[in-house]
């Protein structure tokens, strides 16, 4: 309950002023009110926890020295002085009336003098310590009498000086006016008091230093986290903001005089570096107050990283790593280690290669092996999108941007992928239209949300990847030659199967094994003739193929061995209609497959006597000797036909 003190002028008044007090109308306003009179107008003494003053005259001026809550004003009106007036004039004789008070009482009174038939003279006090002084004056300058409040009345008693003295008293009218002024105050101040205590809980419960500061720069609200922030510096309600922050004063002051909002003013402490936001409080373009959000850049850093973390349990994190890469090729390795020195730093990078050959294999690996590896790694097929929702996609985002947005918008990849990896898979099949958008983002790293105006600062690495030749494209306008050059700063050429058949019967048996945890088949191994068949294969569709392939065998063989009829058979070989090459048969030299010329595996210069030699080391087993080579066995057949040794 609010703590309130009526001080009265004279004691005559209190019974009047309880009396309204107990009125109906202000039923639980005036409860803990205490009504008080002070002959000596210095001797007023306002308790610690008194929350409102309701007071007249010049005793308003002695208390504003010693109580900084609210205070009511008990108004003088005309009528109250004309009524001390025509009490004076029925008393008296006076010839000659001195009217003393302050210039907000006594301003219109002088004009009314014609109206009473009688001189009187308006003496006008800035402060308390004028009275005794005009009370004199006025005497001097022929005042038989003088009305004024009670501090001056009580001077004329003091001094002895031979005039009548009449009190300017309140009327009920004015009482309750100063009443409903002090009721609506309190009221305010009731919810005013529910709203900081709001704040307060509101400020308590967040992660970050929270300190309001009101329009007179006192502290009404600093939580706890200020003063974790702060251990040497605990701000307490009340006090001056800038007294207690001044190294923050030069912003706070721009702050208010702009009415604009400051993000992430970066200070330096002895201990830490903070971050400090200052947002303005307007209401109905009123200033009102500074929200003053303080965070520790290094708990904001972890708790980013927790963030982070949980996005990564969303799914928004990088399955793969170098190890997971199933290869034994020389070629292979090649791009394995070159990768490896990309993951060292966060340039961008472009990988090329065939449909299936594993780029987001290979962009996962670059990523986990990267510093960001606990960072986000997203991944967008850019044909996936139409370029309408490809740029929401990308960008996220406002509230109200487009029919069916989600309330509060949404964040875009790239804001996800901040401080991580952003793949960009089949980046060739983005329209030319929207190139220029994300070259920006790229160049400016800021991104801007659909419908939004803030920008925001992102820190992402791009791995871009494309099954097609973009240089080829750039001359034909499908391509911009200047993104290009943004995303090409690194390059990686994935082989395809046919270039790397060492590495598929690995495969082959990776994945069967795979699928007989999975399905709970049978089928564990290939025979030899099985694998040459699969070596043997084009795989257009690479990797992707071959484990598709696998994975039909896995289904329909029956027992734990795959045989080469079963390859045959799951290939189409059989199929006169279907074959995609001719079958393999004894004694002939297999055209399976024209290796390329460029080829570098298969460019290699092989000597009919270094074949021959392996062929007796080998008891003439072909796989050996092929596996010796680096070749596969169809590749040997092909050229033992050309040496003559079929």
């Amino acid at each position: 309950m609010r703590k309130i003190t009526y001080f009265v002028p004279y004691p005559e008044l209190i019974p009047v002023v309880r009396r309204l007090m107990d009125q109906p109308c202000y039923q639980g306003i005036f409860v803990n009110a205490s009504i008080q009179y002070f002959p000596i107008m210095y001797d007023v003494e306002v308790e610690d926890d008194c929350d409102l003053v309701i007071a007249r005259g010049y005793s308003i001026h002695v208390i504003r020295e010693r109580f900084s809550g609210a205070i009511v004003e008990i108004p003088i009106t005309g009528s109250d002085i004309v009524k001390a007036i025509a009490q004076c004039r029925k008393n008296t004789n006076c010839q000659k009336i001195g009217l003393i008070g302050d210039y907000s009482n006594m301003k219109d009174i002088q004009s009314m003098s014609s109206l009473f038939n009688i001189n009187f003279v308006v003496y006008v006090i800035d402060n308390p310590d004028q009275i005794e002084d005009m009370v004199k004056r006025a005497i001097e300058e022929g005042c038989d009498a003088l009305i004024s409040g009670s501090h001056a009345n009580k001077c004329v008693i003091k001094n002895g000086f031979k005039v009548y003295s009449g009190i300017i008293e309140n009327s009920e009218e004015a009482i309750a006016r100063a009443l409903n002024s002090a009721a609506s105050l309190l009221k305010n101040m009731e919810y005013e008091a529910s709203q900081m205590e709001l704040l307060r809980l509101l400020a308590e419960n967040v992660t970050d230093g929270l300190i309001f500061v009101d329009d007179r720069e006192r502290i009404r609200i600093a939580n706890a986290n200020v003063g974790r922030i702060f251990p040497n510096r605990r701000p307490v309600a009340g006090k001056g903001f800038q007294e207690e922050f001044s190294f923050m004063t030069r912003n706070y002051l721009k702050a208010c005089r702009e009415k604009q909002h400051l993000d992430n003013e970066i200070y330096r402490t002895r201990d830490m570096n903070i971050a400090v936001d200052f947002t303005p409080v307007m209401i109905e373009d009123n200033y009102k107050g500074m929200i003053i959000t303080i965070r520790d850049i290094g708990r904001l850093q972890q708790r980013e990283a927790q963030i982070r973390t949980k996005l990564n349990e969303m799914g928004l994190y990088a399955k793969y790593q170098f190890s997971d890469i199933i290869h034994q090729s020389p070629v292979m390795e090649h791009v394995i280690q070159r990768a490896r020195k990309f993951a060292s730093v966060t340039s961008n990078v472009l990988v090329y290669g065939e449909t299936g050959t594993g780029k987001e294999l290979v962009a996962q690996s670059i990523h986990n092996d990267s510093k960001r590896k606990n960072g986000p790694f997203v991944a967008i097929n850019c044909a996936s999108f139409p370029e309408n929702l490809l740029e929401s996609e990308l960008f996220g985002y406002e509230e109200g941007a487009f029919t069916g947005a989600v309330k509060g918008g949404k964040a875009g990849l790239f804001e996800q992928a901040h401080n991580g990896t952003l793949f960009l898979d089949e980046v060739s099949e983005l329209p030319v239209s929207f190139q220029g958008k994300l070259l920006r983002v790229l160049q400016e790293r800021e991104v801007r949300r659909v419908g939004g105006k803030r920008v925001v600062k992102i820190d992402v690495r791009i791995i871009a990847a494309t099954n097609k030749n973009l240089k080829q494209m750039i001359q034909e306008g499908l391509f911009r030659e200047d993104l290009l050059y943004r995303l090409d700063v690194l390059n990686l050429s994935i082989p395809p199967l046919r270039k790397r058949r060492e590495d598929i019967r690995l495969l082959a048996e990776y994945f069967l094994l795979k699928y007989k945890e999975q399905f709970e088949t049978c089928a564990d191994h290939f025979t030899g003739h099985a694998v040459e068949l699969l070596c043997g294969y084009p795989f257009k569709g690479n990797i992707r193929e071959l484990r598709n392939i696998v994975e039909r065998l896995s289904v329909t063989v029956q027992d734990a061995t795959v045989h080469a009829s079963d390859v045959e058979e799951s290939l189409g070989l059989n199929d006169t209609d279907t074959q995609p090459y001719p079958i393999q048969h004894p004694g002939q030299m297999p055209p399976v497959y024209q290796d390329s010329p460029a080829d570098p595996i298969y460019a290699k210069e092989i000597r009919k006597e270094e074949v021959v030699s392996l062929l007796k080391e080998c008891g003439y087993n072909k796989s050996e000797v092929a596996r010796r080579l680096g070749i596969n066995r169809t590749t040997l057949w092909r050229k033992m036909g050309k040496m003559g040794l079929l």
